[in-house]
């Protein structure tokens, strides 16, 4: 069970980073969106740091994708 987590964190991680680049968008300027640090981002991306469902939902409303977008490869 713990690798099936740790599979899905940088999947998400990965996720996160690859749209914020996308959106060409800061980590700085997503932090802000998202109402967290600049570090926060940066340690979600790097996967030092796991992302709750209540940020995930407000990264969802930010990019305007379905929340299960994140879990994709």
């Amino acid at each position: 069970m713990k690798e099936i987590n740790h599979k899905y964190h940088n999947i998400i991680s990965d996720n996160i980073k690859r749209l914020r680049l996308k959106f060409k968008m800061s980590q700085e300027k997503l932090a802000e969106q998202m109402g967290c640090s600049r570090e926060f981002v940066s340690r979600v991306e790097n996967k030092k740091e796991r992302i709750s469902l209540n940020m995930m939902f407000k990264l969802s409303k930010i990019f305007n994708i379905n929340p299960t977008l994140f879990l994709r490869k």
